[in-house]
């Protein structure tokens, strides 16, 4: 993990710096045109640590990470990066959190039904339901709620969601009855893409795992036992079949997070992902960067913590 996220700071420097031409000349002449001055560019490459050769500008760069400094937005300038995740981050994990536990729990049940149904017409229905929703684009469905949930559907003249924004501009944020509603209502349409787009995956992933547990030997030894049906499948069959889905849970972050910077985007919803769109939009390299981090250093440590887990739900794996 300590080797992963090395390369992933040293790549995390270079790709930027790899672009030709100053990046701080580029920042000046779009925020001030033809007005330049020697000295404003001079004092834009000192704060945005642009100086010096490239090994020192790294040394500086694993100095401020370390200190959790990513340095200044280009385009929001003076602000910092720091600020604008810090402001970004909690309505992405929010709606990131929600999306996978929906998910992963609306996977395991469905993948467990179908699996229990495997060989049937039925099974084979809900299968190809299934394979059909998670090959959906993200983007494509999210335009589609939007349209029509948010826009062409109305009840008594209201539209059923809202359109974009994470709350609405009529309620003061806190820790208030109003707001909390009003978060949750502007949370319905991206939340729903997600779990749609997302859970199908769990669910196959738990239905092809039942299907291979089903014809071990201690399954066979289970029912030669006269074993009840619900005892063998809470105790045999669903805790082994459970153990790939929490292994999937921690590698598809990276691609669950992918498709919620679209959303958030489609839904102006103000998390990283949206920021991240803006930040490339405008060039922001200090934010492409310090979002990039973000996201490395996640599925990193969701994968590490999956590891350490997975010794405690399966007693056969042993950490040494």
């Amino acid at each position: 993990m300590v080797v992963t996220i090395f390369i992933a700071l040293t790549l995390n420097f270079l790709l930027p710096r790899l672009i030709p031409g100053n990046i701080a000349l580029t920042i000046l002449f779009d925020k001030y045109g033809s007005h330049l001055k020697p000295q404003d560019l001079k004092l834009i490459e000192s704060q945005l640590d642009l100086h010096g050769s490239l090994l020192q500008q790294y040394q500086i760069y694993l100095v401020q990470v370390a200190h959790l400094n990513f340095g200044y937005s280009f385009y929001n300038y003076p602000e910092s990066v720091s600020s604008i995740i810090a402001q970004s981050l909690p309505w992405t994990i929010f709606l990131l959190g929600s999306a996978t536990v929906i998910s992963v729990l609306i996977g395991v049940f469905y993948g467990s039904y179908i699996g229990w149904k495997s060989g049937t017409r039925q099974e084979s229905f809900l299968s190809t339901f299934a394979i059909t929703l998670s090959s959906l684009p993200y983007f494509w469905l999210a335009l589609l709620l939007q349209l029509f949930l948010a826009v062409v559907i109305t009840v008594d003249g209201v539209h059923l969601f809202p359109v974009a924004l994470a709350y609405s501009t009529s309620v003061t944020p806190g820790a208030n009855l109003p707001f909390i509603l009003s978060v949750l209502h502007h949370l319905a349409l991206p939340l729903m893409t997600l779990v749609i787009t997302t859970y199908p995956g769990y669910a196959l992933l738990m239905r092809n795992t039942i299907v291979n547990v089903l014809g071990e030997d201690y399954m066979l030894m289970a029912m030669a036992k006269g074993l009840r049906v619900e005892r063998i499948r809470k105790r045999y069959v669903t805790r082994n079949a459970i153990l790939p889905v929490s292994t999937s849970v921690a590698l598809s972050i990276g691609y669950i997070v992918g498709g919620a910077f679209i959303v958030e985007e489609i839904f102006s919803y103000p998390g990283i992902g949206y920021q991240l769109y803006q930040a490339v939009t405008n060039f922001d390299f200090p934010l492409i960067q310090g979002i990039f981090l973000i996201i490395t250093l996640s599925v990193i440590f969701a994968n590490f913590a999956v590891d350490l887990i997975y010794a405690f739900l399966d007693p056969r794996v042993t950490l040494k």
